[in-house]
């Protein structure tokens, strides 16, 4: 009789451990993908005068964006800086942004413009808007494209993803393969103790059939 008691004791902790978790590992949170859209303006538009360029970016992490354009289709593009895009003062996940350019101060001609994102794990994208037209000399052929919503435009983001541009700036160290993650670490500390249970189960069994024995 008191050798089922203890073996019933025994087999209680192995119980508990295999039906509460002795940690709980953290639930897991959604993030948002990197993508940028941009409302305005769009590809192959006709653009004068002052005129307002338009998006949002989105994805965790986000820590600073630049806007600059280049003459259309080069082959190896120098990027001129037009404006800097910074993280909300919420800190949220998405960064809207409405910057406005004098068209006025470049030379009539056909132009692509470029919004660069860059994120706290090193990574960057970017949004091309290709052939804009200045036309602020001379006249505009067609009629300009009407802005497309982005609903319509779902599909078309997450934008490309680039190198950052070397600016000097420290490079991000790779993950760590030694790393221990919550979860990895809540897996080894069950196995652990479950083993731990087992072997004291049967050392006591293996005890009490040796005492056995000897009587």
């Amino acid at each position: 009789m008191k050798r089922t008691a203890l073996i019933f004791l025994l087999i209680i902790p192995i119980l508990l451990l295999i039906t509460q978790p002795v940690l709980s590992a953290p639930p897991a949170q959604g993030t948002i993908a990197p993508s940028i859209f941009v409302q305005s303006p769009r590809e192959g538009q006709a653009l004068q005068g002052v005129e307002l360029l338009d998006g949002r970016i989105r994805g965790d992490g986000f820590i600073q964006g630049k806007i600059a354009f280049s003459y259309a289709g080069a082959s190896d593009p120098t990027w001129f800086f037009i404006a800097d895009i910074l993280p909300g003062a919420d800190g949220g996940a998405q960064t809207s942004f409405q910057v406005e350019w004098d068209t006025t101060q470049i030379t009539d001609g056909n132009y692509d413009l470029r919004v660069v994102a860059e994120y706290q794990d090193g990574a960057a994208i970017y949004e091309l808007i290709p052939n804009l037209r200045i036309r602020n000399h001379s006249p505009v052929e067609t009629a300009t494209p009407a802005p497309v919503s982005e609903d319509s435009t779902a599909e078309q983001i997450p934008t490309t993803t680039i190198e950052p541009t070397p600016e000097n700036t420290p490079t991000p160290l790779p993950p760590n393969p030694a790393e221990v993650q919550s979860g990895d670490l809540y897996k080894v500390l069950r196995f652990s103790g479950i083993t731990v249970v087992v072997l004291f189960i049967v050392g006591g069994i293996y005890w009490q059939i040796k005492n056995r024995d000897r009587r």
